[in-house]
């Protein structure tokens, strides 16, 4: 009885280091793989914004820093004591301090450009697939290509929104996720900060795989004068799509 126990406890110890060989390599015992080897990446289709300083409707008479505030003769940007700066409107111009504490009369200038996406005219691998379909977010990127701004960007928030929409604030346009803000003439890369369920945002525009969407870069420009030069950027990434 030893001997036969012997030989039938060698077989099934195999068998053993088989199972767990296999479930390190995500192969489940019935011969299914796991959800990472079924995904199929691709990459996302590249979407170049420019932020051109023609875009900022500055108004013309602030073409230099202006010190505002107490212990200035300035207390209404718009209507200083040489008289009212045509087309200035408070709010939108008005005395702020910068980050060094100074007060400045400073515009604040909203832009934003919409470009329509369609992953499934515009992805290969995707021409196949039709109605509902799982697409995971792997990674977003941003690369900045040229940068002759002489006023700082601000973070830049990255939307979508249903075709046509084409502002951070339309109906039916959700956050997708954030550009860190980008010093005046600097060049870099990095990852877009996105929202915790970026996935969940894309999949309220891709259940229909053929419907084209609005992919939109948006932010708020602080300006203490006319701002020169523009920035131009390439946001791009890598999805995985799933059975």
């Amino acid at each position: 009885m030893r001997w036969y126990y012997g030989i039938m406890r060698r077989p099934v110890l195999a068998s053993l280091a088989l199972l767990s060989t296999l479930s390190t390599l995500g192969v489940a015992g019935c011969g299914l793989i796991s959800s990472d080897v079924a995904e199929i990446p691709f990459d996302l289709p590249e979407r170049m914004y420019s932020f051109d300083s023609a875009m900022f409707p500055v108004p013309a008479g602030i073409t230099a820093a202006v010190p505002c505030g107490a212990g200035t003769p300035i207390t209404d940007c718009c209507n200083p004591p040489t008289g009212p700066i045509a087309g200035c409107m408070p709010p939108d111009v008005a005395c702020e301090q910068n980050e060094n504490g100074m007060s400045f009369c400073t515009a604040t200038v909203p832009v934003s450009q919409s470009q329509t996406m369609n992953l499934g005219m515009e992805v290969s691998k995707l021409s196949g697939y039709t109605g509902f379909v799982n697409i995971k977010v792997k990674r977003i990127s941003y690369v900045i290509n040229t940068n002759t701004l002489n006023v700082n960007l601000p973070d830049v928030g990255l939307y979508l929104g249903p075709q046509g929409a084409t502002k951070f604030d339309d109906a039916g346009v959700v956050q997708f996720g954030t550009l860190p803000a980008i010093p005046a003439g600097t060049t870099t890369t990095g990852d877009v900060m996105l929202v915790s369920n970026s996935s969940g945002v894309l999949a309220m525009f891709t259940s229909d795989i053929k419907k084209p969407f609005s992919f939109i870069a948006a932010t708020t420009v602080k300006a203490t004068q006319s701002p020169t030069g523009k920035i131009d950027l390439t946001i791009k990434g890598q999805l995985a799509i799933s059975p």
